[in-house]
């Protein structure tokens, strides 16, 4: 089966990803796997704001993300639920990280 998207990841967002526990990080690459297969009616995803980033969830763990153009989501932070709704920091971070993303593999 060819992949729908292709997930690419922050420095920080590789970090963030790094610093959860080994069952938090499985779950958080088979979910990215699962979205990249099947797009996001095969996941748990919904959008967080009108600038266009999305979140994906895995158990316990949030996923923040944009697309961008030919198939290709950027991921700009991965977090554990703290509260039930997307705290405004969270998202602006993610933003952030992903506008830099793009800016650097533009100039680069």
């Amino acid at each position: 089966m060819e992949k729908l998207f292709t997930a690419l990841y922050t420095k920080e967002a590789e970090n963030d990803l790094k610093a959860l526990d080994k069952q938090n990080i499985k779950r958080v690459l088979r979910t990215v796997a699962v979205f990249e297969q099947l797009g996001k009616d095969g996941v748990d995803s919904r959008p967080i704001n009108k600038d266009g980033l999305f979140e994906l969830k895995s158990g316990q763990v949030r996923i923040y993300y944009m697309y961008q153009e030919n198939s290709i989501i950027i991921i700009g932070l991965i977090t554990l639920k703290k509260t039930q709704k997307a705290p405004e920091r969270y998202k602006e971070l993610a933003k952030t990280r992903i506008e830099k993303y793009i800016r650097s593999t533009d100039n680069g």
